[in-house]
């Protein structure tokens, strides 16, 4: 979000388009207010070249984002979690049937996805699948994003091919 918010908006356009999903919630944890200023800031300029809202590009598909901001507890990265905190309760999870895809937020059918897999959409359809799948290892194929803190000489974000092993990666 704080590094190519765009990518991760067109991934959002490109699968709410396939399932013909009319809104998105960018979901950021509060104590992010880098990625929730630069993604802000992302959709302000989507909506002002007429790639956000009703009518996109003609093709008279609409979509809109917002972004909501959470309570910061880690454990909304969990589905049900999720929607719990976006519907203003406490981020825990929920015991499952429903699923979140049959009954999510404010009981319509969600689709949920991570910033990761997201971004990662455009990419893969621009490149195509097998090009996609040649990275990494043949039983794990793509690309993992890895955080790296604490003593290590670079802290951060690095994204690495699949099956490579942590020793490499710190």
């Amino acid at each position: 979000l704080e590094g190519d918010p765009f990518s991760v908006l067109e991934g959002m356009l490109l699968g709410a388009y396939a399932i013909g999903a009319s809104e998105g919630i960018v979901y950021v944890r509060e104590e992010y207010p880098l990625a929730v200023e630069k993604i802000t800031a992302a959709i302000g300029l989507l909506k002002r070249q007429g790639l956000l809202g009703k009518n996109i590009l003609g093709s008279g598909f609409a979509f809109t984002v917002r972004v909501a901001k959470g309570a910061g507890a880690f454990v909304c990265g969990e589905e049900t979690a999720l929607l719990a905190s976006l519907a203003g309760f406490a981020g825990e999870p929920q015991p499952r049937p429903p699923y979140p895809v049959e009954q999510g937020l404010q009981g319509q059918p969600t689709c949920i996805n991570n910033v990761e897999t997201l971004a990662t959409i455009p990419v893969i359809i621009s490149r195509g699948g097998g090009w996609f799948a040649r990275i990494g290892t043949r039983g794990s194929t793509g690309t993992k994003i890895f955080s790296l803190v604490g003593a290590v000489e670079r802290v951060g974000l690095v994204e690495v091919p699949m099956g490579i092993t942590l020793k490499d990666i710190v």
